[in-house]
């Protein structure tokens, strides 16, 4: 059991998470992260399988920072907004760690096109302190379905 404070710090962080990606700040998306990190992409049907293949890996801060340039900088794609909607947070401590667990569903606008949902999934985080903030020590984006529609052009 964690208190309602912990929880509300905790469902602050992941949605301050979400407007980052959101808002296109991706200069910001490697800070959410602890020094030592796992951050993956990976389909339901093979987190579930234990099949270790997913769509993005990175196991460190210099792969967030070279996939932030890559996002950020080298890949060309045309204009688009996206939206997360979350929900609610279930969380539970232990020792020095918590473990998260947020639905989210991804809304995709492309320009002068209609809105459709990128992806649907559940985050499952473990966050840590680091410097008395929080951080993601390990941050699964587990989609429902077997391919994702479009190139994800972001991190999720």
């Amino acid at each position: 059991m964690i208190s309602s404070e912990l929880r509300d710090e905790i469902a602050d962080f992941i949605n301050a998470y979400a407007l980052a990606i959101d808002d296109g700040e991706l200069e910001r998306w490697p800070e959410f992260f602890a020094n030592d990190c796992l951050y993956k992409i990976i389909a339901k049907e093979n987190f579930e399988s234990g099949l270790p293949l997913g769509l993005l890996l990175c196991d460190s801060q210099g792969m967030l920072q070279d996939r932030k340039e890559a996002f950020s900088k080298l890949n060309v794609f045309g204009p688009r907004s996206w939206r997360h909607m979350l929900g609610a947070v279930q969380a539970s401590k232990s020792d020095d760690q918590i473990r998260a667990r947020t639905s989210f569903v991804i809304f995709e606008t492309l320009a002068g096109e209609d809105t459709h949902i990128l992806c649907a999934g559940e985050y499952r985080d473990i966050l840590i302190r680091e410097n008395d903030k929080l951080k993601f020590r390990e941050r699964l984006c587990v989609y429902d379905t077997t391919m994702i529609p479009n190139s994800i052009v972001r991190p999720i």
